[in-house]
C-alpha cells in the first residue's frame, strides 16, 4: 500500500510540473501583453515566441511547440516520457523544447513522494476527512508553490495573484489543522510570534529600503510559507536563517558558474530560495520538532 501511494504521489507530482510550466509560460505572455499595452519596452523576441498563448484563437488554451506553434497530441504530453523519447525536442521542428519542462516533471515528483512519507501515514487506521482534506490542500498548495519557485527563478518576478491564491490554500490548510486539534489560545499566540518573526520582519525591511532590501512580494510569500509549517515562531526563524543560507549558496554558484566576481549588494531571486527552505523544514519536520523539543526541555 505504501508503495503503491508514492507511485501514485510520483505521477500527480509529475502531472503538476508538466502543468506548472505551461502555467508558468501563460503568465508571461499575459506580462509581456499588459506591459506592451502600456507602452513599456519588452523583449519582442519572446513575445514573438509567446504572443499565441494570449491572442485569440480557436485552440488558444491546447498545449503546443512555442518554437513552430505544432499543436501537441496526448502522447506527446505524458510527463518525464514524452520529454525523454523525444530527446526533448519537438516532434515536428525538432527544435529543442529545454530542459525546464523535464526538470520541472521530475523534480516535482520527487518533492511530492518526499512530501507524502514526511507526514508518516498510518495505513492500519482510518484516515478522517478532515485529514484528507488538509492533506488534499497540502499538495494543492504545493502545486502554487511550482509556479512561483519557477516564474521568479527565470524572471526575479513572484507573481501578486498567484501569492494571494497560495496564500489562501496555506490558510487553509492551517485552518483545517485548528479543526483537527482543537482550537486554543496557544494556537493564535504562535501563529502571531511566527508571523512576528520572519514575515513582519520582511515586510518591515521592505518598506524601510523601499524594496532594495527584501522583494516587496518576499514578505507575502512568507506569509504563506509560514501556514504551511508546524506553528511554532522556531519553525519561522528556521525558515527564514535557512532562507537567507540557501539564498547566500545561490549567489555563490551563480558567480562560480556565471565567472563573475562577487559584489557588494549582489541580487538574485529570493523566492526560490524561501520555497526550498520550506520545503527542506516540510520533509524533515519530524526532525527538527524533535530538535526543537530537545532543546526546550
Amino acid at each position: 500500500m505504501f508503495y503503491s501511494a508514492c507511485l501514485i504521489f510520483a505521477i500527480f507530482g509529475s502531472i503538476i510540473g508538466s502543468f506548472s510550466v505551461a502555467q508558468v509560460w501563460r503568465l508571461r505572455a499575459l506580462e509581456l501583453n499588459d506591459a506592451k499595452k502600456n507602452g513599456e519596452k519588452i523583449d519582442m523576441k519572446e513575445w514573438s515566441k509567446l504572443k499565441n498563448l494570449v491572442e485569440s484563437k480557436k485552440n488558444k488554451d491546447r498545449s503546443h511547440c512555442l518554437n513552430c506553434g505544432y499543436q501537441l497530441k496526448w502522447f506527446d504530453l505524458i510527463p518525464i516520457f514524452s520529454w525523454l523519447s523525444l530527446g526533448g525536442k519537438c516532434r515536428k521542428c525538432r527544435k529543442s523544447i529545454g530542459w525546464l519542462e523535464f526538470l520541472a516533471e521530475v523534480s516535482t515528483a520527487v518533492v511530492f513522494v518526499l512530501v507524502f512519507v514526511s507526514l508518516g501515514f498510518d495505513f492500519s487506521k482510518e484516515i478522517t476527512p478532515v485529514q484528507a482534506f488538509r492533506t488534499f490542500m497540502l499538495f494543492v498548495s504545493l502545486s502554487s508553490l511550482v509556479i512561483l519557485f519557477i516564474y521568479d527563478a527565470k524572471w526575479s518576478l513572484l507573481p501578486v495573484r498567484i501569492m494571494w491564491i497560495f496564500n489562501f490554500l496555506a490558510f487553509v490548510f492551517f485552518v483545517l489543522g485548528v479543526f483537527e486539534k482543537g482550537f486554543s489560545f496557544e494556537i493564535i499566540s504562535n501563529l502571531t510570534l511566527s508571523i512576528l518573526a520572519f514575515p513582519a520582519v520582511y515586510l518591515l525591511l521592505s518598506v524601510v529600503s523601499k524594496g532594495a532590501w527584501v522583494g516587496d512580494g518576499d514578505w507575502i510569500l512568507a506569509l504563506g510559507l509560514v501556514l504551511l509549517l508546524p506553528n511554532s515562531p522556531v519553525f519561522s526563524l528556521l525558515l527564514m536563517m535557512f532562507s537567507n543560507v540557501i539564498g547566500l549558496v545561490m549567489i555563490l554558484l551563480n558567480s562560480i558558474f556565471e565567472k563573475k566576481k562577487l559584489v557588494r549588494g549582489a541580487q538574485i531571486p529570493f523566492g526560490p530560495a524561501m520555497i526550498l527552505a520550506c520545503l527542506v523544514l516540510l520533509i524533515f519536520q519530524t526532525i527538527f520538532i524533535e530538535i526543537v523539543d530537545f532543546l526546550v526541555v
